[in-house]
């Protein structure tokens, strides 16, 4: 996690992760974010417009939203109150796998409603996931016509019912089944947490990759659940489960998957700092209002959207791969979605990022709210860059140097 020297926090972490700034200022494209939560209504209205100031530029867009969106024209709707939000992002679209989702609305609508992809939750695992699936059997005809259209499937990984620290290792068989049945679909194992996932995807072709989060490069089970909670869990078997929402230390470090061992994160590391295209930014920024998130058992999400391509050049000047950042935040992404890497281009928006520290904000207020709002990861702890977006130009090349 990023302490810059200072005291660990309320929010830190185990290990240091961003160390002393660079001297000179950074530029490169937008990034592309492909995993976000966005939410709806008022919400929406209050995260939507962070995305920009995040660094990013194009974002997929996650449909657990109450009701679920499960037909390409929810999705085209969805897009276009996000559109009137903000107009200066691009919003992919997902649908949420479940009996509504058609192969005829699929093959008549997802190309003209901008839909990407779907989402499968496993039945009441995370934050709106109660109309989740059960077994995937009887959608092989959805991911038929997925395939056929060149459409992905996109999965949380994590098996019901099993203890959160194992629940996604536990999932590969049923990932590696999806691939074996129909191994021309494009597939994305979302938010991978565990050293086990990550060498089930590395075993994989070109048509299947993963995404990685930023809090899950910085954080450690030591960072979310209290301490003998963990010492009971890694002791004996039957205590697994006991890693999970109730023991909860630190909510707003609680997300699904639950952030793992160290060997698991320093798997994670090793393959960014390897360039490894299987991978790619997915930073499942999850908004909660921080009641929520301080309730008992916390609602699972860490919210990084305002600060993200922040975190993200910390960790990577931190490891040493800061070369590397602009592909795993764009270039992999737009090779297997097929859309064009974003380019430093005169007058088009860029990201500058200046080592200059800053701290991140104990919470981000709702409008008119004094104490209630949404608390970003890393709540009052300081990171060592700060991003401003600006118009490229030429010139910005003499001051800075390109990632």
């Amino acid at each position: 996690m990023a302490m810059t020297g200072e005291e660990k926090g309320g929010n830190g972490a185990s290990n240091s992760c961003c160390g002393q700034a660079r001297a000179k200022p950074l530029v490169m494209p937008l990034i592309s974010d492909m995993h976000t939560h966005l939410r709806q209504d008022e919400m929406a209205e209050f995260v939507t417009p962070m995305i920009k100031k995040g660094g990013c530029r194009c974002v997929l867009v996650m449909p657990n939203t109450i009701p679920p969106v499960t037909t390409c024209a929810q999705a085209a709707a969805y897009r276009e109150r996000l559109v009137r939000i903000d107009p200066n992002v691009d919003y992919m679209m997902t649908l949420f796998l479940s009996p509504e989702v058609s192969a005829d609305d699929l093959r008549q609508n997802a190309k003209m409603c901008h839909v990407t992809g779907i989402k499968s939750y496993p039945k009441g695992v995370t934050t709106n996931s109660d109309q989740g699936v059960e077994s995937y059997e009887q959608y092989y005809g959805i991911f038929e016509a997925m395939q056929e259209l060149g459409l992905t499937l996109h999965l949380h990984g994590e098996v019901p019912g099993v203890a959160p620290l194992d629940a996604e290792e536990a999932f590969i068989p049923f990932f590696e089944q999806i691939h074996s049945r129909f191994p021309s679909l494009k597939i994305v194992l979302e938010h991978v947490s565990t050293a086990a996932a990550i060498q089930a995807v590395k075993r994989m072709p070109a048509n299947v990759a993963a995404t990685i989060t930023p809090h899950h490069l910085m954080l450690t089970v030591d960072d979310v659940v209290k301490p003998d909670a963990i010492k009971r869990a890694m002791e004996t078997a039957a205590h697994r489960g006991l890693c999970c929402a109730e023991a909860v230390e630190k909510p707003h470090n609680f997300c699904k998957p639950l952030a793992k061992t160290k060997r698991d994160r320093d798997a994670l590391r090793q393959v960014i700092q390897d360039g490894d295209t299987h991978f790619f930014l997915g930073s499942d920024s999850a908004p909660h209002p921080r009641l929520a998130k301080e309730s008992s058992p916390p609602a699972a999400g860490v919210f990084t959207q305002p600060l993200l391509l922040a975190y993200l050049v910390s960790i990577f000047a931190e490891l040493g791969c800061i070369s590397k950042l602009r592909e795993f935040a764009d270039g992999h992404a737009a090779a297997f979605f097929g859309f064009e890497a974003a380019t430093l281009e005169e007058n088009l928006e860029c990201a500058v990022i200046q080592p200059t520290p800053q701290r991140v904000p104990s919470i981000f207020k709702f409008p008119g709210q004094e104490n209630e709002g949404v608390v970003p990861f890393m709540a009052s702890l300081e990171l060592p860059y700060t991003v401003e977006v600006r118009r490229f130009s030429p010139s910005l090349l003499k001051e800075c140097d390109e990632i």
